[in-house]
């Protein structure tokens, strides 16, 4: 199974790497006269500083100005770019004497560097604003292959260590500076920004210091009290590791369980023996030992064949279960006895017994679950459901328990999740705990049980892998649908958004809708395209109000809102929203929008009790994983930001259109998709609409907009969690709340 926990590092402020003068040779990897090797090293390099300076003067100004635009990208990038880092590109353009100093300059790593130069200036000074994203993941590539510019240059291998040391922060900004361009134009491999390993592992201790010995003492009160079989399918499972997941269970709280091992034809017999050992001390303890190695689908099944319990659990080999896992289970099937599926939050757990990467999930979202197996551990399931779809089914080994959820999915909603951490995944070297690209063949085999599961259910849809372990689904979109964008106007003209809005828009037919307070109506605008139309309104009306008056005059059967400064940089996300808002249960689709400077603005919104909003992910760089997962994955939400959102016009005209008593732009955008799921809609967010926001964060509420929207929100809410698709400890700063990231 693919691991939906699996980033890179965030990107390092550029203006402390650009300082390229000076060594900093690393110690030697060399075991026996590593030491030697260094300090030899440094000595040699202390007399290279003037030969560095005459390097990389020019290039340091270079690096110190490019560091400065990256950082915050404005409007005038593009051209400060072409006028002022242009002419800086050429490191050898120095006035330079002596014979030696001409030669060194003209050396190929020189050359390569100003290469690289100007590759990064004809990407930075195109014409538009903000910076197209088309191929931009091609180009960086490109541009990455070139970073290290001594990868290629033939020097005596003697002198070649020096001349290392003497690029080596050189080299080192080229590689800082790609990874900072493909945040700012979306391409990055996403940035963990999780809890420290320490801060975590202290959460944890305060929250099972309360709930262990709560739970212990609410099963003594329990009415029912289900058997649960823990199905557990083991190979050449290390000795220490297979003990330490038994006596994780062996430790339950909830003492009505019994344990089913497998052993998959090991070629030693050290499982056998771990296991039967440990079954002559404790007799709820199943064995039997597989004559050959037939995979973890089979294997399991064979675990499956030995469970007598009322509700199935799955438990792998090296993995752990905390100490109340059975008993919250147990406690929420009183609650609640109908209920066929359950699953809890989750987290890592190395070698040393270190816990870190806490994932804290969302209730039941079909539309996140077919593009994530989010669901996975602890999963239990009604017994009698996992044999009537079937059990484990061989052919999707590495997304097989992927394949049983979504098949579960299609015969119950009764779905609980436990917003509790109860399972502990463990890391080892190769696997998915640990790295989801390990197994690409995992990754596959979750593709098609994604492709399998649209294919039973009547949809259509091409699943695509958009990163090892993540799906997207292209759902159908007719040819040419009509599109009415609802443009709010800025300050001044909405030049740039209307250029890029109808420079991007091949796929569909569009009009554009401008509010004109006072003006006259009909005016063409954008040069006189007839694709936009200006619209008369009195002075003075409130957003709703403006709005609805703008949808009484659209022609489109899809309707999109779209802000001033909200921008679009690529073909294909004015597709990706109509096909996600003409499907039959969806109310309203949300975009995802960043700053100039590749940081996430809306990635869906959390409705809390009070009427206010929890921007998810707001602030991190993006991509981003945090405890609750992606800012790039898709999910049902409560509500989406109404800067980018789509709509079929019969369902804005079905609710009765924006509320135009509310005095905000974002809480009548709210407001619509609470009364889109009230209705029984669904609100999705879609990441593959990237849009940037050049207008910064929107206006604050009036108090009486938060009045409204809490008497709105109020049914929609899960007793005891608040939004369903956050999490109980998700906070108000919509990156993981009580469980702190990492700074």
């Amino acid at each position: 199974m693919a691991s939906p926990i699996d980033g890179g590092p965030a990107p390092v402020p550029l203006a402390a790497l650009a300082d390229v003068m000076g060594f900093d040779v690393p110690p030697s990897h060399r075991a026996r006269w590593g030491g030697a090797i260094t300090r030899l090293k440094r000595l040699a390099v202390a007399g290279l500083g003037p030969v560095q300076h005459a390097l990389l003067a020019r290039q340091a100004q270079f690096d110190a100005l490019l560091a400065e635009l990256l950082q915050a990208p404005g409007p005038r990038l593009p051209a400060r770019v072409r006028a002022e880092l242009a002419p800086l590109a050429d490191p050898a353009v120095l006035r330079a004497s002596g014979r030696d100093v001409a030669r060194w300059l003209r050396e190929p790593w020189v050359r390569a560097q100003r290469a690289w130069n100007l590759a990064v200036v004809e990407l930075l000074s195109g014409p538009s604003w903000p910076l197209r994203t088309d191929g931009a993941r091609a180009r960086l590539d490109a541009l990455e292959a070139r970073c290290d510019v001594l990868a290629d240059v033939r020097a005596p291998r003697a002198l070649l260590p020096l001349w290392r040391e003497v690029w080596r922060r050189q080299v080192a900004f080229n590689h800082a500076c790609v990874l900072r361009l493909r945040h700012l134009l979306g391409v990055a491999r996403p940035v963990l920004a999780l809890p420290a390993p320490e801060v975590h592992a202290r959460w944890c201790r305060e929250q099972e210091a309360r709930e262990v010995p709560a739970a212990a003492a609410a099963v003594e009160r329990l009415e029912r009290r289900p058997r649960f079989s823990l199905v557990t399918p083991a190979w050449e499972t290390p000795g220490p590791v297979l003990r330490a997941c038994i006596d994780s269970v062996r430790a339950q709280v909830y003492p009505h369980w019994e344990l089913c091992i497998v052993d998959d034809g090991s070629r030693s017999a050290g499982v056998e023996a771990t296991v039967r050992r440990l079954a002559e001390e404790d007799p709820r303890i199943r064995f039997t030992r597989l004559s050959a190695n037939q995979g973890i689908a089979r294997a399991t099944n064979a675990a499956l064949a030995l469970a007598t319990g009322d509700f199935i659990g799955f438990l792998d080999h090296d993995d752990l279960l905390a100490p109340h896992a059975l008993a919250e289970v147990a406690l929420r099937l009183e609650a609640a006895p109908d209920t066929d599926v359950l699953y809890s939050d989750e987290d890592k757990v190395d070698g040393e017994g270190r816990r870190f990467a806490p994932y804290l999930k969302p209730a039941l979202s079909p539309e996140l679950l077919r593009a994530v197996n989010y669901v996975c551990h602890f999963l239990v399931v009604r017994a009698s459901l996992v044999r009537e779809v079937g059990g484990i089914r061989p052919g999707f080994e590495g997304a097989q328990d992927h394949d049983l959820v979504l098949r579960l999915l299609e015969r119950t909603r009764r779905f609980v999740h436990i917003p509790q951490v109860l399972y502990h995944w463990r890391t080892l070297p190769g696997s998915t705990a640990t790295d989801a690209s390990a197994k690409p063949a995992a990754s596959e085999a979750g593709r098609r049980a994604v492709a399998e599961h649209l294919a039973r259910l009547g949809e259509a849809g091409e699943v695509e892998t958009h990163a090892p372990g993540l799906y997207r689904i292209c759902h159908p979109l007719p040819p040419r649908p009509r599109v009415s964008v609802l443009l709010a106007l800025g300050e001044g003209a909405p030049a740039p958004e209307l250029a890029a809005l109808l420079d991007t828009s091949d796929d569909v037919e569009l009009e554009v809708l401008l509010p004109w307070p006072g003006g006259t109506a009909g005016t063409p605008g954008a040069g006189g395209d007839s694709r936009v139309r200006r619209v008369a309104l009195p002075e003075g009306l409130t957003p709703g109000a403006v709005a609805n008056r703008l949808l009484r005059e659209a022609r489109g059967a899809l309707v999109l809102r779209l802000d001033a400064g909200t921008v679009p940089t690529e073909r294909g996300w004015l597709s990706e929203l109509a096909s996600q808002a003409l499907r039959p249960d969806v109310g309203v689709v949300g975009a995802r929008l960043v700053t100039p400077a590749g940081e996430v603005v809306h990635a869906g919104l959390g409705v809390a009790a009070d009427g206010s909003v929890v921007r998810l992910f707001s602030g991190l760089p993006d991509p981003a994983l945090a405890a609750f997962g992606g800012s790039h994955w898709p999910r049902e939400l409560l509500a989406v930001s109404g800067a980018c959102a789509m709509s079929r016009r019969e369902v804005l005209e079905g609710l009765g259109g924006m509320d135009e008593a509310l005095g905000s732009a974002e809480a009548c955008a709210v407001d619509l998709c609470l009364r889109a799921v009230g209705g029984g809609l669904r609100v999705v967010y879609t990441p593959h609409a990237r849009l940037v926001s050049t207008e910064g964060a929107p206006a604050a509420w009036v108090a009486a907009d938060s009045e409204k929207l809490r008497a709105r929100v109020g049914p929609l809410l899960s007793a005891g969690r608040g939004d369903p698709f956050c999490n109980p400890h998700f906070g108000a700063d919509g990156r993981g709340g009580d469980v702190p990231r990492r700074g």
